[in-house]
């Protein structure tokens, strides 16, 4: 990853055996043009990964999620509003405000 120098980074969290936590506060990885530019992600993972593993439903709002957070001005969705439609519509679950802030918080750009 130092080699490749990415512009973004993707990553689980420590729980789902990624480095998420320590990418931006592990000198090693300082010099890297998505950590300058704070372009590090957490994939939300809440209650199964929305991105890979394990095959889920969640894989349908993991689409939207990256593709808004690779091409906004293509997919200029409202990732807050598409996960509590998502959840209302697959979980039949009205996210809190809390749970929300939760699932999102270190997934999108600020």
């Amino acid at each position: 990853v130092l080699k490749w120098d990415p512009d973004m980074i993707i990553s689980w969290n420590r729980g789902q055996g990624g480095y998420f936590e320590g990418i931006l506060s592990d000198p090693n990885w300082a010099e890297i043009k998505a950590v300058k530019n704070k372009e590090v992600f957490e994939i939300p993972c809440a209650p199964f990964n929305w991105f890979d593993r394990p095959p889920s439903v969640n894989r349908i709002i993991g689409l939207k999620w990256v593709a808004n957070l690779l091409y906004p001005e293509i997919f200029p969705y409202d990732m807050e509003e598409e996960a509590k439609e998502f959840y209302s519509m697959f979980y039949h679950h009205k996210l809190t405000d809390e749970q929300l802030h939760k699932l999102l918080d270190t997934a999108l750009r600020k």
